[in-house]
């Protein structure tokens, strides 16, 4: 793993185009490497709460928007044993991770880091986004899907 996070990092940091594709809610294709947004977990693509809502669409639609012609920029997190590319990724100067969090379009993955409890926080006071849905939190989906016949 160390290999990946230093070749990682020499591109993250590299310059040249600014390309990048939103891959679902919390991950994007970044300058060619497939980068999680660090300290989030959205709703995967295709899950759907159980009052019909699509969140991982949901979710996805909003990333596009933060990012669409905006400058992004995306700086490594984590060590070199973490199991995959994490980045805090910015457009045009603001936090996505932080938006995503804030409107309730990501849950704040704790085990990676605090840093977005209080956004988290918020949008459930607020009943924003997943919060405002009788939606399973994305990791239990995931392992439901996992799991399913």
């Amino acid at each position: 793993m160390r290999c990946l996070s230093l070749a990682a990092a020499a591109v993250l940091s590299s310059t040249g185009a600014n390309a990048q594709t939103v891959v679902d809610g919390d991950t994007i294709d970044y300058r060619g490497v497939v980068v999680h947004l660090w300290g989030i977990d959205a709703p995967e693509k295709g899950q759907v709460c159980a009052d019909n809502w699509k969140a991982g669409e949901a979710a996805i639609d909003r990333l596009k928007e933060l990012m669409n012609g905006r400058k992004v920029v995306c700086n490594l997190r984590g060590g070199d044993d973490a199991p995959r590319v994490a980045a805090l990724c910015t457009a045009d100067g603001k936090d996505l991770s932080a938006t995503m969090a804030s409107e309730g379009l990501a849950w704040a993955l704790t085990r990676e880091t605090a840093d977005y409890t209080v956004q988290e926080t918020d949008a459930m006071s607020a009943i924003r986004g997943v919060h405002a849905h009788p939606c399973q939190k994305a990791r239990e989906w995931r392992a439901k899907q996992l799991n399913a016949p």
